[in-house]
């Protein structure tokens, strides 16, 4: 497996652009700086391309993300870091060139955790099917936050 310039593939305008649209179709609050989807939106060409030329001069720099806390229903709060709009767009560009790759040399076929439509459901068809061909072993699953 060969792994050319992951930085190289992202430089490109149809990559920001499909990244763009992946991105404002999460919607999602603005980062640190505040700008938000629809305002980014509002100057979309002029940002990616201004996007791009930062990536290509190599001047582009993740900002902080922003951190808020989202209730629990144990009366716990979970922090959430918010990284800004045109991170996020940097970071599903990265996510289109790397997943493909990961998703064919080297994620196991049975892994499930933060795969795209691979969540709990995937995983208990894997293991009743396993129960069913009849390997009955300890299955070890880490779900402790997950049903709070």
């Amino acid at each position: 497996m060969k792994w050319h310039s992951i930085y190289g593939q992202i430089m490109f305008d149809r990559k920001l652009k499909e990244a763009w649209l992946k991105v404002k179709a999460n919607d999602g609050a603005g980062g640190i700086d505040r700008v938000t989807i629809e305002s980014y939106e509002s100057k979309e060409k002029e940002n990616l391309d201004s996007l791009l030329e930062k990536l290509r001069k190599k001047e582009y720099q993740p900002s902080p993300v922003r951190r808020v806390y989202i209730p629990k229903k144990n009366g716990d709060r979970r922090p959430l870091g918010i990284p800004n709009v045109e991170d996020r767009i940097v970071q599903q560009a990265i996510v289109h060139v790397l997943e493909p790759k990961f998703e064919e040399f080297i994620f196991h076929n049975w892994a499930c955790g933060y795969r795209p439509n691979r969540g709990a459901k995937r995983v208990l068809q894997i293991i009743m099917w396993n129960i069913e061909k009849g390997y009955n072993y300890i299955y070890d699953c880490d779900i402790k936050g997950f049903f709070r």
